[in-house]
């Protein structure tokens, strides 16, 4: 499969960072998100940032890549280490499908 059809058969939609708790039983530093996907419903993942870092997302919108039954939150890991969260750059509605 070349890799932009791989990209297109991804099911990325915006979710809304509604919660976030500390993943229990996680090794290293890591938050349970909670997420509104709107019409999608809502999912939980968890992200290996530590619940201060996450507990500024609450409220903010994140692309989300949905499996059956897996969410992973879109990140970008540059080279200090510290993760970037992909984002969209305005308000959108929850939910809303990512080209």
């Amino acid at each position: 499969m070349e890799p932009a059809q791989a990209i297109q058969e991804l099911d990325l939609v915006i979710g809304r960072v509604t919660a976030v708790a500390v993943h229990p039983g996680a090794r290293g530093p890591s938050a349970l998100l909670s997420l509104d996907l709107g019409g999608r419903g809502t999912r939980e993942t968890a992200a290996p940032i530590t619940p201060e870092e996450a507990g500024e997302l609450v409220g903010t919108q994140v692309v989300c890549a949905l499996g059956a039954g897996d969410t992973i939150v879109l990140a970008v890991h540059p080279h200090d280490g510290a993760l970037v969260l992909v984002r969209p750059d305005r308000e959108v509605d929850d939910g809303s499908p990512v080209a």
